[in-house]
């Protein structure tokens, strides 16, 4: 049953998100980018490390990642954790690399997804910072620093790391095309019967140089929208509470909209939300113009699918 719910737990941690539905520019914005990017720290003498964060392809081109490059280890490859023979977790090289559609991310996390760095140079201390090239099939090289962080003890495999402000990822000098937020895999959640709520899920993406907040959201789909979040209340039991003041999204940074964390919470729906539709939501934020969305509507476990392609 343990490994049941931990494979359950590491496709849940591999999702592909579709493609951003809201209309695009017509002066593209060709960035494929690993955000919030971090490498895990190493104990000395340890040969091998992993990079983790949210590959995302903001171009209007399906691209892949096909191979990544450092000073820092002899070999790079991409691996993925499956479950093998004898519910034995394993893991392998990703043939053929990661493919990330057009306005679209893939997360590459602890027990999922990763970059692999075989054969390290020096240990990757935390507090310090790597430098990664990483090669696209369409979009070419792209260069980052990538901080070093320690695991969260707690966590465990699938935990996220715990920041240190001497590593923080440096602002990127974007296209001018780009300076803006981008709403990237959006999707609603389809309503169950006899429940009158629903959410709204994506990830934020500021490409600006000042920090920007959603402070609110619009939809004809329900009578009220709140911006919620779910956090470990007393006694480790899960509660969900309204972010109070906006999410903030970080200039250059990320804001991730996902289940079991921040959302967009539609309450008192007006309609039924069906798998394979779509609503309009709007959003709007204190420094940038509201972005209206045509959002389809799905099943939360089909996130739960493996890369596809």
């Amino acid at each position: 049953m343990k490994l049941k719910f931990l494979f359950a737990f590491l496709l849940l941690s591999a999702l592909v998100f579709v493609p951003l539905t809201a209309a695009q520019d017509d002066d593209a914005c060709n960035v494929a980018y690993l955000f919030d990017a971090w490498a895990r720290a190493t104990p000395e003498g340890a040969p091998t490390g992993a990079v983790f964060g949210l590959l995302t392809n903001l171009s209007a081109e399906d691209d892949v990642l096909i191979s990544v490059s450092t000073d820092s280890a002899e070999a790079v490859e991409l691996h993925e954790v499956i479950m093998g023979d004898g519910d034995v977790m394993q893991m392998r090289p990703v043939e053929g690399g990661f493919a990330v559609s057009k306005g679209g991310y893939l997360e590459l996390a602890p027990g999922g997804y990763h970059i692999m760095l075989i054969n390290l140079t020096q240990p990757l201390v935390a507090g310090e910072t790597l430098d990664l090239t990483l090669n696209f099939e369409h979009l070419g090289e792209v260069t980052i620093t990538v901080p070093i962080h320690e695991m969260a003890e707690e966590g465990g495999m699938g935990s996220a790391m715990e920041a240190t402000p001497e590593a923080m990822m440096p602002l990127m000098d974007w296209p001018e095309t780009c300076a803006k937020i981008h709403v990237v895999g959006a999707w609603a959640r389809n309503s169950v019967a006899g429940m009158p709520n629903s959410a709204a899920y994506g990830l934020l993406v500021n490409l600006t140089d000042t920090d920007d907040t959603l402070v609110s959201a619009t939809t004809a789909a329900s009578e009220v929208v709140e911006l919620h979040e779910m956090t470990m209340g007393d006694n480790d039991v899960m509660q969900m509470r309204p972010v109070e003041g906006g999410i903030v999204i970080p200039a250059g940074g990320t804001a991730w909209l996902k289940p079991g964390g921040l959302h967009v919470m539609l309450i008192g729906l007006t309609e039924a939300l069906e798998a394979d539709a779509t609503i309009d939501l709007t959003l709007t934020f204190e420094n940038s113009d509201a972005i209206t969305l045509t959002v389809p509507i799905r099943e939360p476990m089909e996130d739960a699918m493996p890369m596809g392609g």
